[in-house]
């Protein structure tokens, strides 16, 4: 096979960590709220835990057709139809206003594997091409925040989040949009995620190498078979240097 000249990260789960993501929901939604209670009447508003829950059945039903179509939509897609479950049509300001107070309540809130940007520098250094490769419905300046903020977001050449794509992973569309913008041969590229069937099974579609991060996080398996498994990814290097990379 080719030797590997890129390697792609998934981002949650991979390179960070984010710790009681669920638990922790209605308190970000919550934030979100009071938010829109600073720029709007509190007469124009719905009940507080009522937005919650309206948010979060959006943030499932997001999640639910991105599994089912591998369909991806813009940042404010998925706060519109959080309101247009509460029966109310609102402007584009109070649509920026929410997804700006839930962007405050999760900056920071990512902690970053502690091998991660040891490996990121090790792997540059040996002259690879860093991607990054993203599920997300949130606003790329949102996680490009977090990176800077982590010191990771020097480290990468290229970041690609699906909010900014019609498509999700494991749609070979996107693997094949992160590979193009490495300008690497999908066949040169080695993917690293949690996720067996986004990242393992997506990834090999396309030709690429995939490596899957194990975890007890109970994502789901595939028939597909990772060409390597591995618990950190400090051991990428070696491991790219048994195939013939740097």
């Amino acid at each position: 096979m080719t030797a590997p000249r890129a390697v792609v990260f998934d981002l949650g789960g991979t390179l960070v960590h984010w710790a009681d993501w669920e638990d922790a929901a209605p308190a970000k939604w919550a934030a979100a709220y009071e938010t829109l209670r600073d720029v709007t009447r509190d007469d124009e508003l719905p009940d507080r835990d009522a937005f919650v829950a309206a948010m979060r059945e959006a943030e499932r039903a997001h999640w639910a057709r991105v599994d089912r179509e591998h369909w991806s939509g813009p940042p404010t897609g998925l706060v519109s139809d959080g309101f247009r479950r509460l029966g109310l049509a609102v402007a584009d300001h109070l649509l920026i206003a929410a997804m700006d107070g839930y962007a405050r309540a999760v900056a920071g809130w990512c902690a970053v594997y502690p091998d991660a940007r040891d490996t990121l520098v090790m792997l540059r250094d040996r002259g690879y091409r860093l991607g990054l490769l993203s599920n997300t419905w949130w606003a790329a300046e949102w996680h490009n925040a977090d990176l800077a903020d982590h010191g990771l977001g020097a480290l990468l050449d290229e970041v690609v989040y699906t909010s900014d794509l019609p498509r999700s992973k494991p749609h070979p569309s996107v693997f094949t949009e992160v590979a193009a913008r490495l300008d690497v041969a999908p066949s040169a590229c080695v993917m690293i995620g949690d996720r067996q069937i986004d990242d393992v099974s997506g990834a090999k579609a396309v030709g690429m190498r995939a490596v899957w991060r194990r975890n007890d996080s109970g994502f789901p398996g595939s028939a597909v078979v990772p060409d390597a498994v591995v618990d950190r990814v400090s051991e990428l290097p070696p491991l790219l240097r048994s195939w013939g990379g740097g």
